[in-house]
């Protein structure tokens, strides 16, 4: 205890309080996120209940969309199933590096996708009307809190390959990709199904 401080209030957090507050952070975060998804797609929702939709124009299809949301449900899993196992390291980098794959080929499915939307099928903003801008603001959202989560994956994952118990962040990563795969099933529903 230092003598500036004797009463002791300024010593560092116990382990267990800093888990508490990253908890704390990380739901408080995921909600923000979940509040700001479904103001658009409740807005969206609402001008899809009022006319056609997707505009003839502007039809995207829903193969890759649907892919693209395996791949999430598979990334949920196999972190569901790393969270499971008793330890075994090999088994676990593997399990963890599946769930990493799922995200990066998520990302990279999605990027791609609307890519060839914007330049190739003409749907884009104000052109395209709403459907477009449901198209494109649900998507960045959702994207950008999956890449949150991915990133503290991440880590996470450099954590197991240093030796070091990860089982912390991989915890508080697993709410936020189930999360994230809700958000895209409400995505895919709203703006992907004829």
């Amino acid at each position: 205890m230092s003598t500036n401080d004797p009463a002791g209030t300024l010593a560092s957090p116990s382990p267990q309080r800093d888990e508490a507050n990253l908890w704390f952070g990380t739901v408080i975060a995921h909600a923000a996120a979940a509040m700001l998804f479904c103001a658009v797609a409740f807005t969206a929702g609402f001008y899809r209940l009022r006319g056609f939709w997707p505009p003839a124009s502007a039809r995207p299809g829903v193969l890759v969309p649907a892919l693209a949301g395996g791949l999430l449900v598979t990334g949920a899993v196999l972190l569901q199933v790393v969270l499971g196992r008793s330890a075994e390291p090999r088994r676990i980098r593997l399990l963890l590096a599946g769930v990493l794959g799922t995200g990066a080929g998520f990302l990279g499915t999605q990027a791609a996708w609307l890519h060839v939307l914007f330049w190739y099928r003409d749907i884009r903003i104000p052109d395209s009307g709403v459907f477009a801008s449901a198209l494109y603001g649900l998507s960045a959202v959702q994207a950008a809190h999956l890449a949150v989560v991915f990133v503290g994956l991440l880590r996470a994952g450099l954590r197991v390959l240093r030796g070091m118990d990860a089982r912390a962040p991989l915890r508080r990563a697993l709410p936020g990709w189930w999360c994230s795969t809700v958000m895209y099933g409400v995505l895919f529903a709203v703006v992907y199904l004829p």
